[in-house]
């Protein structure tokens, strides 16, 4: 449960990210998230602005430019991008983060998201 600070006192350097510090990120414009789940899910549900690169696929090569922005992987619960996040640090990409808890805290934390149903006129 640890939450990310825009300053690190140690070596160690955050990994996640609280759901209401990315919340406040995006509404700031300084972050940039990154959904690693897959197209049929962003396409049900997701947070607006979100990227869409499913982890199935996943290459440090897809990722966005960093544009001066936290970039932040997330998923649903955050398992799928704590694993996302390992991979590419494995290719050698250290400077993500990843939003614990995942979509479902996001909205917890009173994350505005847009489902599908709301695209479909009834």
């Amino acid at each position: 449960m640890s939450t990310a600070t825009a300053h690190t006192a140690s070596n160690t350097t955050p990994t996640s990210v609280s759901a209401e510090t990315v919340r406040d990120w995006l509404a700031n414009g300084e972050a940039l998230l990154i959904d690693v789940r897959e197209p049929d899910e962003y396409a049900d549900e997701h947070i607006e602005g979100a990227v869409l690169l499913p982890l199935s696929s996943l290459d440090a090569g897809q990722l966005p430019a960093v544009n001066g922005k936290r970039r932040v992987l997330q998923c649903l619960t955050g398992k799928r991008s704590g694993i996302a996040l390992q991979k590419l640090a494995d290719q050698g990409v250290t400077d993500l983060l990843h939003l614990d808890g995942g979509l479902l805290a996001y909205k917890k934390a009173g994350g505005a998201t847009i489902e599908a149903d709301e695209a479909v006129a009834a």
